[in-house]
């Protein structure tokens, strides 16, 4: 795909966009953790989709 697919979704982050900051919370825990804490440490890749 290119990113003139994604020209219909016009709020969407673009390639090479830095991505909001924002609140993580653990399913198991429900401690709660800032993007922000995970990147000031280095490059951070978040991946969504399904494993199954």
């Amino acid at each position: 795909m290119q990113e003139a697919d994604f020209s219909a979704f016009p709020n969407i982050l673009h390639a090479g966009t830095d991505a909001p900051d924002g609140v993580l919370i653990n399913a198991a825990t429900g401690a709660e953790t800032r993007l922000s804490d995970y990147w000031s440490t280095g490059p951070l890749v978040i991946e969504f989709g399904s494993g199954t």
